[in-house]
């Protein structure tokens, strides 16, 4: 049974976030503070792929194939025609998160966060619906700020869940007026079961959130979220991949930030992209981490009988 260890002491998160404020790729530095508190990123990510590969997910063979490669800061915007430099970010703590961390330092930790049980998994009740950001989750993404100012997005893709939206319009604050922020249901996180990952009534949404586009959601109630049914990793592998080879694909813009989740984004990295060798650019996403990757589009050339 795994336990879901993506979330630190408020000390060490704070720790993490000043660290890898300058950071254009922040894996190591998040690693760095992330192992003094006794959680090991490496080995969760070990575990992940082993729990992916159990359900099946790393068994697809995708007819569009995606290679992803580190963004190196100061490179060049890529020009190719199938080619997209997007900034994924992960959202900043939010209350789903804290509550997680201080019922283990309260000594009653959660050790399923599929358990039903709302007494044993705070995940499931009705209270963190769309569960927005913490102080801490704000002040993250603030200091995300300096490093996003240093990215020229054409467009920024959401989440519809408050946590990312709030996400986005803080560290790529620089960009509201100018830019279009645009949510998507296809990258938001774990569909079913989890009620943070249940969204709120879109019109409740569009009225905090008036500068973002809404027209490829899903309508006013949530109707992707189930609450007895999760989503199996073999689909959200196939809703990531939706997302980027029917959207992200063919969009005009060659540089796009996507604000989203940790689980999704590992999912992705690691059923659906082609890393290489890059275990770092596979692994887990810090809280409010920007990871800049090159997507490379190509055509399966399978041979024709």
């Amino acid at each position: 049974m795994l336990v879901a260890p993506a979330f630190l002491s408020l000390s060490t998160i704070q720790a993490v976030a000043r660290t890898n404020a300058r950071c254009i790729t922040t894996t190591r530095c998040t690693q760095n503070a992330a192992a003094s508190a006794g959680f090991n990123p490496k080995r969760h990510s070990d575990e992940l792929r082993a729990w992916l590969t159990k359900h099946g997910a790393l068994d697809t063979d995708w007819p569009i194939k995606i290679r992803a490669e580190r963004y190196v800061e100061g490179s060049p915007r890529p020009t190719e025609a199938n080619k997209k430099l997007i900034h994924f970010q992960r959202h900043g703590q939010g209350y789903h998160n804290l509550i997680y961390v201080l019922m283990a330092e309260q000594g009653n930790a959660v050790e399923d966060i599929y358990d039903t049980d709302p007494k044993k998994n705070p995940f499931v009740r009705p209270e963190l619906v769309d569960s927005p950001l913490t102080s801490l989750g704000r002040e993250q993404c603030l200091a995300k700020r300096e490093l996003a100012q240093k990215l020229n997005p054409e467009l920024i893709v959401v989440s519809p869940l408050h946590r990312a939206i709030q996400t986005a319009q803080l560290t790529f604050a620089d960009c509201l007026g100018d830019v279009r922020f645009v949510a998507h249901d296809l990258c938001r996180e774990e569909l079913g079961l989890l009620v943070c990952n249940k969204r709120r009534p879109l019109s409740e949404t569009i009225r905090e959130f008036p500068h973002v586009e809404f027209s490829l959601t899903s309508g006013e109630e949530d109707s992707l979220w189930q609450p007895d049914e999760r989503e199996s990793p073999v689909d959200k592998s196939k809703r990531i991949y939706g997302f980027l080879t029917n959207y992200i694909q063919h969009l005009p813009e060659r540089e796009i930030a996507v604000v989203g989740h940790s689980a999704y984004f590992f999912n992705m990295c690691n059923t659906v992209l082609d890393c290489g060798d890059d275990e770092e650019l596979a692994s887990w996403f810090g809280t409010s981490e920007i990871r800049s990757m090159v997507l490379s589009f190509s055509e399966d050339k399978a041979e024709e009988s």
